[in-house]
């Protein structure tokens, strides 16, 4: 493979585009970076990201998860890549480059319905079987000229089992703050696909507004801004609250009145948004008790993709300069 250009850093590599010298197809080359846990110099976090890839990609259909084509070792054998088919944006870049500029999402509702769609669909896929990303965010969310969504960087994903809400401890210090949902903002080490449900959530909401729901420089106002943007959790409408680590330990407290700090709440934000199936959907997929929010399987059900506009069709989804 040569390396054409640097394009990114995902958790746990720098992301390289390079063309195959066989075939001449443009990939992308994702060095993995070493790390302190290794099996004779071999990274497990890697190892973990390429056996889960290669299963996914066992039954020969991709479900919107990025293509694993090869691993390959560098000439002087100090670097490992994992080379993935290539896709020309991330969404991250694509949409925060376009609201600079315009002030406004690069897609129009139609087209963030498909893009929403395609992201279900593939959190449906993962979580049948029974593996969670963990680090749900624009920036692993990429887009080609076809108009395909592709959910990518497996390197925070992990199985779990069906009742892992229960019996299994899990640190709570992943996905990216600006998505990370509730319960691991509270510390729970307890937790199910709930966390990448709400990511798909802020993702939507990012996807239709053109800029993060909610951007905290830090996890405690992360957490104001999630109580500016939903209003606090009730502990009647999500009893386990009270068992929540920073809550019992006195790091945070739930206010009992809400004063609006320096966020906005949603239906402010979208007051002039006329679908009240979308908002449903929104707030279904945001809500604080990860028990009541919507499964990725429940939220392709809304009856927001069966009204109008009506999803643009994959083949008229719009394309950018790379």
């Amino acid at each position: 493979y040569e390396k054409l250009n640097r394009i990114g850093e995902g958790t746990y590599g720098v992301v390289y585009r390079a063309r195959d010298k066989i075939s001449g197809d443009i990939v992308a080359l994702k060095r993995c970076l070493p790390h302190h846990e290794a099996s004779d110099g071999f990274p497990l976090t890697t190892l973990r990201e390429i056996t889960l890839l290669r299963e996914l990609q066992s039954g020969g259909q991709q479900h919107g998860i990025v293509v694993l084509k090869d691993v390959a070792v560098s000439s002087s054998r100090s670097g490992v890549f994992l080379v993935f088919e290539y896709a020309q944006h991330d969404l991250a870049g694509l949409i925060d480059s376009h609201y600079t500029q315009h002030n406004c999402s690069p897609f129009r509702e139609s087209e963030v319905k498909r893009l929403l769609l395609q992201l279900l669909e593939s959190l449906k896929f993962l979580h049948s079987r029974h593996v969670l990303h963990r680090d749900l965010k624009l920036s692993n969310l990429l887009y080609n000229h076809r108009g395909e969504l592709k959910v990518a960087d497996f390197g925070l994903a992990r199985r779990f089992s069906g009742n892992m809400s229960l019996d299994t401890c899990l640190t709570p210090k992943v996905a990216s703050l600006w998505y990370r949902p509730p319960e691991l903002l509270f510390g729970s080490e307890h937790y199910d696909q709930g966390v990448d449900n709400w990511g798909a959530g802020c993702a939507f909401g990012e996807f239709l507004r053109g800029k993060p729901l909610m951007d905290g420089k830090n996890e405690l106002e992360q957490l104001q801004k999630m109580f500016d943007f939903l209003g606090p959790p009730s502990f009647d409408d999500w009893p386990e609250l009270k068992d929540m680590p920073l809550l019992m330990n006195g790091s945070i407290e739930i206010p009992k009145r809400w004063h609006i700090q320096n966020g906005r709440h949603m239906f402010d934000i979208f007051r002039s948004w006329r679908s009240s199936s979308g908002m449903k959907l929104m707030t279904g997929l945001l809500r604080y008790n990860p028990k009541d929010r919507l499964t990725a399987e429940e939220a392709l059900a809304s009856d927001y993709f069966s009204e109008l506009p009506a999803p643009t069709p994959l083949s008229l989804m719009p394309t950018f300069p790379a």
